[in-house]
């Protein structure tokens, strides 16, 4: 998505109006990605406003308005990522709140219409890496292109690519030995 360049400079220059505006632009985003990784609304609330505020704090450090983009959900995975280790140590996709997803009119694709399949594609992506699960879905629910997988994540867009192929085959394996074609 591209972002207003005067905002983004704006707030670089700690202009708080400016940001807010900005703000209003990215937080869909932020929000689904935070849903996706979480599958609870209260805790992606949660990520969303810890994201925000970081961000917030540390905007005037941001080298250019290009990288903003980046640069946020980069703060975003970290905390994702610290927020699962320190209170789950893994990703648990049994969380009773996980269907709220729907409630709110966030669908990825036809299957979330369906709560059987949805359950055994979250069991299956459950059994991936942290960081696997975070490039699925950022490459395939998001649309991120893996060079920009990669800037977020600081890896190389060829790592981001054989990790992204290896997992979905891992996927495909693990649906079709639940009956899925």
């Amino acid at each position: 998505m591209t972002y207003d360049r005067k905002l983004l400079t704006a707030s670089m220059n700690g202009d708080q109006q400016a940001f807010a505006l900005l703000y209003d632009e990215i937080y869909p985003e932020l929000y689904r990605m935070a849903i996706y990784m979480s599958g609870n609304v209260t805790i992606a609330d949660d990520l969303v406003s810890e994201t925000v505020l970081a961000a917030y704090q540390g905007i005037n450090k941001l080298k250019s308005p290009e990288a903003f983009e980046a640069w946020i959900f980069k703060i975003m995975s970290i905390i994702v990522k610290r927020s699962f280790h320190q209170k789950y140590h893994s990703f648990s996709v049994f969380h009773p709140n996980a269907v709220e997803m729907d409630t709110i009119g966030l669908k990825a694709s036809d299957w979330s219409d369906n709560e059987i399949i949805k359950t055994d594609l979250l069991n299956a992506m459950s059994k991936l890496k942290y960081i696997d699960r975070l490039i699925i879905s950022l490459c395939v629910l998001e649309g991120y292109s893996s060079r920009e997988v990669g800037k977020i994540l600081s890896m190389n867009a060829a790592t981001v690519r054989s990790r992204l192929n290896r997992n979905l085959k891992k996927l495909k394996t693990e649906l079709e030995e639940h009956g899925y074609e």
